[in-house]
């Protein structure tokens, strides 16, 4: 009646592995790094402008620069950020035969026939930098699976989560549980790049969220 159909809210994924896990033995990392070196500055400049907007709300990352290709952030969320919102597709083109490997293998992973990418962007975390100690929280979180994908980095860089000390390698990719305490050091003499997905199985009865650019499914 009246053209109502009734929808799900997303399922809340109970993280029971505890803070880190393997979910991708091995991609094409070189060539994404090829393809990221296409960029413009301006490009990561104008996301990461957006991103550090809650730097007076106590971000954490400031000596990192973003390239978003799916982000949406509102203002409404809390005191600091800012609407923005991007949906990059001629990127994701680009990116998309390599993107697709990491996306069978995830399916694989978790045993789902169909996903939703809710969010993916890059981050480079200057040689030298600090991201301190912190956990994050929001719904995003608790609905959808972080994929962190070290697409340049060096045994130098210090991943610490859960007082626990990792080294994530370039071309795997590790779900994250960034609810845990974190914190990441750049002892290295280069910049570190990691491609990160949030995303969550697709299911075609619920209603797109807040945070989500779109509903495509893949």
């Amino acid at each position: 009646m009246f053209g109502w159909k009734k929808t799900k809210s997303p399922a809340v994924i109970h993280k029971t592995f505890g803070g880190l896990r393997e979910v991708i033995k091995t991609c094409d990392y070189k060539s994404i790094l090829d393809i990221l070196k296409t960029v413009p500055n301006d490009e990561w400049d104008k996301d990461t402008e957006a991103r550090n907007s809650k730097a007076k709300a106590g971000q954490t990352n400031l000596d990192v620069r973003a390239l978003m290709l799916k982000y949406k952030s509102l203002a409404s969320t809390g005191v600091g950020f800012i609407d923005y919102e991007k949906n990059e597709t001629e990127l994701l083109n680009k990116l998309k035969p390599y993107l697709d490997e990491i996306i069978s293998q995830v399916k694989n992973f978790y045993g789902y026939e169909n996903l939703k990418l809710t969010c993916v962007l890059f981050t480079e975390l200057k040689k030298g930098g600090i991201i301190p100690e912190h956990s994050d929280s929001g719904p995003m979180l608790t609905t959808n699976h972080r994929i962190h994908i070290p697409i340049l980095s060096d045994p130098a860089v210090k991943f610490t989560l859960d007082h626990k000390e990792y080294y994530l390698e370039p071309g795997h990719g590790y779900e994250i549980n960034n609810q845990l305490v974190h914190d990441v050091r750049n002892e290295s003499n280069i910049d570190r790049i990691h491609m990160i997905i949030d995303l969550k199985e697709w299911k075609d009865d619920q209603d797109q969220q807040f945070y989500e650019v779109d509903s495509k499914k893949y």
